[in-house]
C-alpha cells in the first residue's frame, strides 16, 4: 500500500503547476492549486485516473472563475504525456448594474457600485458588513429577509437586492460577571465601562472585551448579550472572564563582555483585597549594576485604567563612566491607554553617594511609553517610543536641572526574508542652577545605545580614566534580520552610531560600530547572540563586545 502511494502521488511546486491552466484572465491563486488533487498525481498513475481527477478539478477552476465575475466561463480538459492541462474560456466579465438596499443602512458601508465587477468575495464582504452595521447600532437581531442576485445573461450584468429586518433596538438591562474567583466581580465590570441603559452596540461590547483583556489581571474576556432572556427592548449582558494567576515569578538572564553574567527576577502578587492592591518585588545583579526594589499599587478610577502607588529602589552602578550607590523612592500616578501604552507622573526623591559625596534631590518626572508592535516572537511591523522628562532639585545644596531622554524603534518588513528595524535616541540635560553632577549627565555605550563599546564609556575621559559624560547625546542603529520566520535561527546584521558632547557648538567625535548576530527560538523565548566591533576603537576600548540576551531581543 505504501509503495502504491509513493508511485501514485507527488508534491509538485505550485508555481510551476499554474502553467498547466491556460488562458486565465486573472492570476491563478495558490489556494486554488492546493485544492486540486490532479496536481498531486504522478504521470505513472495512469491516463484514466488523471483524466477523471482533472475533470473534477475543472469544476474547481470554473467555480473560482465564477467567483471572480466570469459567470459563464467554461473549462476544457486534456491530458498529454500523463500531464493534465486545463484550457479556459472565460467569456466576458460580469458587472453590477443595480444595488437595492432596504431600509437604508444606519451607518456608512462600502457597497458594490454600478459598473463594478461582480466578485463573490466582494459580494459576501458587503453583505456581512451591511448586516453588522445594523447590529453595531444595537439592532442585535437584524438579519436578511431577502438577499437575491438576479442575472441578466444577455447584458452580462447582475442586480443585487438586499432587504433587512432590523428588529428591536436593544438596551442593556443588567450586567452579570462570571468566572471571577480571585478578583472582585465589580472590578471587571468597572474596567469594561459598560452600564445599564446603554445601547447594546456591538462595538461597545467588543470594546468592553478589549478593555478587560488589556488589564493585567485577566487573560481574556467574552461579553455576550443574552438575547434569549431579553424583555422587550431590554437585554441582559454576560461578562465571562478568565483571570491571570494571583502570583507570578519571572526571571531574565544575559551576558555582555563589559557586564559579565546578568541575572534578574521579579515577583508580582495581586491577591490582596481581591485584586485591589498589588505589590511587586524585583532584583538584578551583574558586574556593572545591581539592585533591589519594591512597588505597591492600587487601581483607582478603574474605568479610566488609572492607578496610584509608590516605588522604592536601591541600586549600585559601576560602569566605565559612573560609580555610585543610589536610594530612590516616591509616589506615582499611572494612566494605561492600552495593553502597552501608559503615562506616568511621579515625585521622585533620590539620595546618591558617589566618591564620598552625597547628593539628595527631589522633583517631578513624566514618562510616556507607547508600543504598537505586531508579530509573534519577533515583531514584524509597528513601532515603539519612550520619553522621559525629570526636574530634580538638590535639597542639601544649590542645584536644579532638567533631564530629558527619548528613544524609538521601528519595525518594517519589506519582504518575507527581511525584517528592518532602525532605532534612534536623544538625551539632553539642562543646567538651570549649579554644576551638573555626574548622575544626571548623558552617557552612551553598551547594548542600549551603541554596541561594541563598553557601557557608559563614550565621551570625554577624566583623570581617573572614566568617561565624564556630557550634556547631550544622540545615537542610532539599524538591525537587519534575515529570514525572520525561520524555525531555528535568524541571522542578524547591525550597525550603531553615537555621539556625546558638552554643549551646542562644541566638537565631539562620532563613533561607529558594526556586528553580526543570530536570533534563536527556544522554549523560554527568543535568544539573541551578538558580536560587535568598534569601528573607531580608542586605546581604552576592547577589540570586540559580546552580548547574549534571552527574552527582549530588541
Amino acid at each position: 500500500m505504501v509503495v502504491l502511494l509513493i508511485t501514485t502521488f507527488s508534491f509538485p511546486a505550485l508555481a510551476d503547476s499554474s502553467k498547466q491552466i491556460h488562458d486565465t484572465p486573472v492570476a491563478v491563486p495558490e489556494s486554488l492549486l492546493k485544492k486540486m488533487d490532479t496536481l498531486k498525481l504522478k504521470p505513472s498513475a495512469g491516463i484514466a485516473l488523471i483524466r477523471y481527477m482533472a475533470t473534477q478539478d475543472a469544476g474547481l477552476i470554473r467555480g473560482w472563475l465564477q467567483s471572480e465575475g466570469y459567470l459563464d466561463s467554461e473549462v476544457m480538459v486534456s491530458v498529454e504525456a500523463g500531464v493534465a492541462h486545463w484550457r479556459v474560456q472565460a467569456g466576458e466579465l460580469w458587472r453590477v448594474r443595480h444595488v437595492e438596499v432596504m431600509p437604508a443602512s444606519v451607518a456608512r458601508v462600502v457597497l458594490p457600485q454600478q459598473g463594478d465587477p461582480f466578485r463573490s468575495e466582494d459580494y459576501e464582504k458587503a453583505k456581512t458588513a451591511l448586516r453588522w452595521a445594523w447590529r453595531d447600532e444595537g439592532y442585535l437581531k437584524a438579519d436578511y429577509i431577502r438577499a437575491v442576485v438576479t442575472a441578466d445573461r444577455q447584458a452580462r450584468v447582475v442586480d443585487i437586492s438586499w432587504h433587512i429586518e432590523p428588529g428591536t433596538r436593544f438596551y442593556i438591562s443588567q450586567i452579570n460577571v462570571e468566572g471571577a474567583r480571585q478578583y472582585n466581580p465589580e472590578l471587571a465590570l468597572k474596567i469594561s465601562r459598560l452600564q445599564p441603559g446603554q445601547v447594546a452596540e456591538q462595538r461597545l461590547l467588543q470594546d468592553a472585551m478589549k478593555h478587560i483583556a488589556d488589564d493585567s489581571r485577566y487573560q481574556n474576556a467574552m461579553v455576550v448579550p443574552q438575547l434569549n432572556e431579553a424583555d422587550g427592548d431590554r437585554v441582559p449582558v454576560r461578562i465571562s472572564v478568565t483571570e491571570t494567576p494571583w502570583r507570578k515569578l519571572t526571571g531574565d538572564i544575559g551576558y555582555t563582555t563589559d557586564s559579565g553574567l546578568g541575572l534578574a527576577a521579579a515577583w508580582v502578587d495581586r491577591s490582596l483585597y481581591q485584586g485591589n492592591i498589588e505589590y511587586s518585588l524585583r532584583a538584578e545583579a551583574s558586574r556593572t549594576s545591581s539592585g533591589v526594589g519594591a512597588t505597591v499599587m492600587r487601581p483607582v478610577w478603574p474605568a479610566a485604567d488609572q492607578s496610584v502607588g509608590i516605588n522604592a529602589d536601591y541600586s549600585r552602578v559601576d560602569t566605565d563612566g559612573r560609580r555610585y550607590d543610589a536610594l530612590s523612592a516616591g509616589p506615582f500616578w499611572q494612566w494605561n491607554f492600552g495593553f502597552n501604552d501608559y503615562l506616568r507622573l511621579s515625585l521622585q526623591g533620590e539620595n546618591v553617594r558617589e566618591a564620598g559625596v552625597s547628593l539628595v534631590t527631589l522633583g517631578p518626572r513624566v514618562d510616556f511609553h507607547f508600543a504598537h508592535e505586531h508579530g509573534g516572537m519577533l515583531p514584524v511591523d509597528g513601532w515603539r517610543l519612550d520619553t522621559g522628562i525629570g526636574l530634580p532639585q538638590r535639597v542639601n545644596r544649590q542645584g536644579l536641572w532638567v533631564v530629558f531622554d527619548v528613544s524609538g524603534r521601528l519595525f518594517y518588513r519589506p519582504s518575507d526574508w527581511l525584517l528592518i528595524s532602525p532605532r534612534a535616541g536623544y538625551g539632553r540635560t539642562l543646567n538651570l542652577q549649579g554644576t551638573v553632577p555626574k548622575t544626571y549627565r548623558q552617557f552612551a555605550g553598551g547594548a542600549s545605545s551603541i554596541r561594541g563599546y563598553a557601557l557608559d564609556s563614550i565621551g570625554p575621559v577624566g583623570i581617573d580614566g572614566l568617561a565624564t559624560g556630557g550634556l547631550m547625546k544622540s545615537y542610532g542603529g539599524l538591525d537587519l534580520v534575515l529570514m525572520p520566520d525561520a524555525e531555528t535561527f535568524s541571522p542578524v546584521l547591525f550597525g550603531d552610531v553615537a555621539k556625546v558632547w558638552q554643549a551646542l557648538g562644541t566638537k565631539a567625535p562620532t563613533l561607529w560600530s558594526a556586528g553580526i548576530g543570530a536570533i534563536m527560538r527556544t522554549p523560554a523565548g527568543p535568544l539573541r547572540i551578538d558580536f560587535a566591533v568598534p569601528l573607531n576603537r580608542r586605546a581604552q576600548d576592547r577589540h570586540f563586545q559580546f552580548y547574549i540576551t534571552l527574552g527582549e531581543v530588541f
